[in-house]
């Protein structure tokens, strides 16, 4: 492409505005080493024509529309225009894409155009015909879907949803019809699809898995679950606990029945023989509740209240017991005291020949006692 003169003359200023690298001058990391230069350290200034962080982008041509460049002042067309600044659209009709005698038309924008078929056909460059399934409408009836080869085959056909059948799906199928049930399961229609119940033993949407009891450790308080071979589970408890799934404490004697223990029993056969159900387990369970209520008091509180009844009868009586030896050592004292006083003032009054006498007598707490004579007859 040929430039225009303003541009051509230019191109002498070009040496004179290229500078050399300033010597030991540390130049941006990246910066393009012909088409960038630098006068300070870290800095990286493009050449004319030249753009961009490191100098590595050209300048199109001055009104440059739909293009590129390669070099500085270059205008390099993209697919569907042309002209010197790529302004104008590339005329597509001219490969004419429009099949089956279709009409093209351009839209006149980069390139753009649109088909109009003629009848019978469809699809953006008419080369899709249209069979029965559009001229006629689907026939297919209950969601099915109309095929018929892009209307190349000379009839319509149907894909049905499942649970139908026939030419054109009107025909509700029998899902139980192919005994979709394994291992000896019975199969009943439902709405909308079937149902399996299956013996005992197994389970899943078709009876095809094995059904382990055990896996889901039904035996609670340390029960050791067993299964039998045509189908259940037993659980093997613990002592102390009782139930099917022994998750109910054992009663003492006055407070279970013969006919709770029978009852216990005929449960615990049963549910061996077959396997329970979700809502028979809760039931089950919340039966074994209210039949094994524990009793008031167990053996253990029975006892922690004897031994702590024990220990209040021993705490009051020593505390009495120090109360009344306290209070009988201080009568004793007293006593004694007492008799000798009165020993004393009998001495007193022997030895003066019944003459009248001052006595004071000072007990322990520090109390007189005064004017005592021959006729004192008690302290």
């Amino acid at each position: 492409m040929e430039l225009p003169a303003a541009a051509l003359g230019c191109c002498w200023l070009w040496p004179l505005l290229a500078l050399p690298l300033a010597q030991g001058t540390d130049c941006k990391p990246g910066c393009h080493p012909l088409h960038g230069f630098c006068e300070v350290s870290g800095g990286c200034r493009c050449q004319p024509g030249w753009q961009g962080p490191v100098c590595d982008q050209c300048i199109p041509f001055p009104g440059c529309q739909h293009g590129t460049c390669a070099k500085p002042w270059q205008c390099i067309c993209e697919e569907g225009w042309l002209g010197s600044l790529c302004d104008a659209a590339v005329h597509p009709c001219a490969s004419k894409p429009c099949m089956n005698n279709s009409t093209c038309i351009e839209t006149g924008e980069g390139g753009g155009y649109i088909c109009l078929c003629v009848e019978g056909y469809a699809g953006k460059n008419c080369h899709v015909r249209k069979g029965p399934c559009v001229v006629n409408g689907s026939p297919c009836q209950n969601g099915g879907t109309c095929v018929d080869n892009d209307g190349f085959a000379p009839r319509a056909s149907c894909l049905c949803l499942p649970g139908f059948t026939g030419m054109f799906c009107e025909i509700e199928a029998d899902p139980c019809e192919s005994n979709p049930c394994q291992n000896g399961g019975t199969c009943t229609n439902s709405s909308g699809g079937f149902g399996c119940q299956c013996p005992a033993g197994y389970g899943g949407a078709f009876c095809s898995g094995h059904v382990t009891f055990c896996a889901s450790h039904p035996c609670a308080n340390g029960g050791t679950c067993h299964e039998h071979p045509e189908g259940g589970f037993e659980c093997f408890c613990k002592p102390h606990f009782v139930g099917v799934t022994c998750a109910s404490h054992h009663r003492n004697a006055s407070g279970i029945t013969l006919a709770e223990r029978r009852q216990n029993h005929h449960l615990h056969t049963k549910a061996s023989h077959r396997p329970l159900h979700p809502k028979e387990q809760d039931i089950l369970t919340i039966r074994e509740t209210i039949e094994n209520r524990p009793s008031f008091l167990n053996k253990s509180q029975v006892i922690c209240f004897i031994v702590l009844g024990l220990l209040t009868c021993l705490i009051v009586l020593g505390t009495a017991g120090i109360v009344f030896f306290s209070k009988f050592e201080m009568w004793l004292a007293n006593a004694r005291y007492t008799h000798l006083v009165r020993k004393e003032r009998d001495c007193y009054l022997k030895a003066n020949k019944g003459e009248n006498l001052s006595v004071n007598i000072i007990f322990p707490e520090k109390i007189k006692l005064t004017d005592y004579s021959k006729n004192y007859t008690a302290i």
